[in-house]
């Protein structure tokens, strides 16, 4: 397998993603190699082309790999810092008996990645339960970390959010989580069961909790597949590394994906990991992936794809609020947050005002009249098939 210069740079990077999965060689011409170098520092491939390189996967001259070499040092230079906050911020959390879970970056390295210095990550993903949340914010709090945008409303964050990012004085994030993911799919799985299947991976000698094996294939799978349109490369080889673990619990994989409605969800993160990267999945994840998808998870996936850039994700969770009242709150909580919000959302750099707010939940009402005074009984049914999910 030879990468040149006609294939380009996108392809390039998925053949070095992709390497130790499959046979073969990858080779940059000298003229491509700082677009390529770039992109691995972009998509924080840097580890894994250092392994390819020490195996003799990928082809480099002296200096291309010294500057590779340069950029994955840097990258585990702030691994470890992060790593460093971790287990300080671990044990204060179980000092005040909240119990805390660590996601993605470093859980990934340690457990489904043969090296940690395979996968690199630039900041902390942390799950709690719902009822620690604000006990969680707090202590984030006092041990330096502010929130960089207040809650919408009182109460929002614990029934429709996902997380929260927090920052320390040097820069470094947590992102608080109380569910793997926003909109629909993160309100319909079941995060207090991921937490009862905890697990634990070692960082200097520490237990550190983690999800189960099969809990670390969910979570790649949604953030790869959800996190970002198109999806990132290194989350997509998260899914392949994730989806060969022995201890993988297939048959329980199949029944949170039923009834958590997560079918749509890991056919489209399978389906893109196996295409961009070129690696066939294990039998059951194809399975999984193949299987009839219900007409209302289409709907949703296609809000975090071709309708994400125009409030998709917001009407899809609007949609999957089961009650009146709740929707009501929801409405409420995009389009009257506090002026604290608003002004957050500015500083930010953010196009932030109530009218500009508007525009997702004015665009669902306006769908349902013009469906309503068509007098189309088919599209009349679908959109209050669509409120119903």
């Amino acid at each position: 397998m030879n990468v040149t210069d006609a294939h380009g740079t996108v392809a390039s990077l998925r053949q070095i993603a992709s390497t130790g999965l499959r046979d073969g060689t990858v080779r940059i011409e000298a003229e491509r190699w700082p677009e390529v170098l770039w992109g691995l520092t972009f998509h924080r491939l840097t580890g894994i082309a250092a392994a390819a390189l020490g195996s003799g996967q990928l082809d480099l001259d002296s200096r291309q790999a010294d500057e590779l070499l340069d950029r994955h040092r840097s990258a585990m230079v702030n691994a470890l810092r992060i790593e460093q906050r971790m287990l300080q911020l671990c044990e204060v959390f179980t000092s005040s008996g909240v119990t805390v879970v660590v996601l993605k970056g470093p859980s990934f390295a340690h457990t489904v990645y043969p090296d940690p210095a395979m996968r690199p990550f630039g900041d902390l993903d942390l799950l709690v339960s719902t009822k620690d949340w604000k006990a969680a914010c707090r202590i984030l709090r006092e041990n330096g970390f502010a929130r960089l945008l207040p809650e919408p409303r009182p109460g929002f964050d614990e029934r429709f959010g996902k997380s929260a990012t927090h920052a320390d004085a040097s820069g470094l994030q947590v992102d608080l989580h109380r569910t793997l993911v926003m909109g629909p799919f993160g309100l319909w799985l079941d995060p207090e069961e991921l937490l009862e299947h905890a697990k634990t991976f070692s960082v200097g000698g520490r237990a550190i909790a983690r999800l189960d094996a099969t809990g670390l294939l969910l979570n790649a799978s949604l953030h790869a597949g959800l996190g970002t349109s198109p999806p990132l490369l290194l989350p997509l080889r998260d899914v392949l590394e994730a989806a060969r673990s022995p201890e993988v619990d297939w048959d329980r994989l199949v029944s949170w994906t039923r009834s958590w409605r997560l079918s749509a969800a890991l056919a489209h993160a399978f389906s893109s990991a196996a295409t961009a990267l070129g690696v066939r999945l294990p039998a059951p994840a194809h399975e999984i992936g193949s299987a009839r998808i219900p007409r209302s998870e289409r709907r949703a996936i296609r809000a975090y794809t071709d309708r994400r850039p125009n409030g998709g994700v917001a009407l899809a969770t609007m949609a999957a609020i089961p009650s009146l009242r709740a929707k009501a709150a929801y409405v409420v909580g995009l389009t009257m947050p506090s002026r604290e919000f608003i002004e957050a959302r500015s500083s930010a750099g953010a196009h932030a005002s109530y009218v500009s707010r508007w525009r997702v939940p004015v665009a669902w009402i306006a769908r349902r009249s013009r469906a309503r005074r068509g007098g189309d009984p088919d599209e009349v049914r679908r959109v209050s098939r669509e409120d119903r999910t």
